[in-house]
């Protein structure tokens, strides 16, 4: 097993080292990373791509289950902020010891992070103060109750690693164009943040 994570460490650097130093400079965050592995190794990774440190007050994630629209937000502790080129990591209290040690939220059930495959996540933004929101990225439909095919993967949403490719600058609201196959690519049987280069979670 050591000789095996050996070879995946020095692989994946060099394709976790791209996908995070690799991304064009933008303006708003977006979902880089989405995790559904076995048991309760579940996460998701916000990147911020801009010059600037973002105040997290003015984000929330929204999750629906069971393909029921949106029903509930998830909020960012106070004074939570996410620095030029760095990612925020949520998972859950369950995941393994190696991703929770990554992660800047570490949530008990029920959470946004606790999600089976086809539970649909969007990433938002208020520029009032909370007043108004709008959507700036999305994983999966809303209002769809099934686990989406993406990059030609069957079912990739469950099981599987979602990673947003380097190419990728800014998210997408439109989950048919996001799921396609320039925007992600898919990791199974192994997990990573880019946190940390080349962390692994096996299943």
């Amino acid at each position: 097993m050591d000789i095996y994570k050996s070879f995946l460490n020095k692989f994946l650097t060099s394709i976790v080292f791209i996908a995070t130093f690799g991304f064009t400079q933008t303006t708003d965050l977006f979902f880089s990373e989405y995790i559904e592995g076995s048991s309760y190794n579940k996460a998701l990774e916000i990147f911020n791509p801009s010059d600037n440190t973002v105040d997290l007050a003015n984000y929330r994630i929204a999750w629906a289950t069971n393909g029921n629209g949106w029903e509930y937000w998830h909020t960012f502790p106070m004074g939570a902020i996410l620095d030029s080129d760095e990612v925020w990591v949520i998972t859950t209290d369950q995941a393994d010891a190696s991703l929770q040690a990554v992660a800047d939220e570490v949530l008990s059930f029920p959470s946004v992070t606790h999600h089976t495959g086809d539970d649909a996540r969007g990433l938002e933004k208020t520029t009032d103060s909370g007043t108004t929101w709008t959507l700036i990225d999305i994983i999966g439909d809303p209002d769809e109750w099934l686990r989406w095919d993406v990059a030609g993967v069957s079912e990739a949403t469950y099981n599987h690693t979602l990673v947003r490719k380097f190419t990728v600058t800014s998210g997408n609201t439109d989950w048919s164009a996001s799921a396609e196959v320039p925007q992600r690519i898919i990791l199974s049987g192994l997990y990573l943040t880019k946190t940390i280069l080349a962390n692994l979670v096996f299943t």
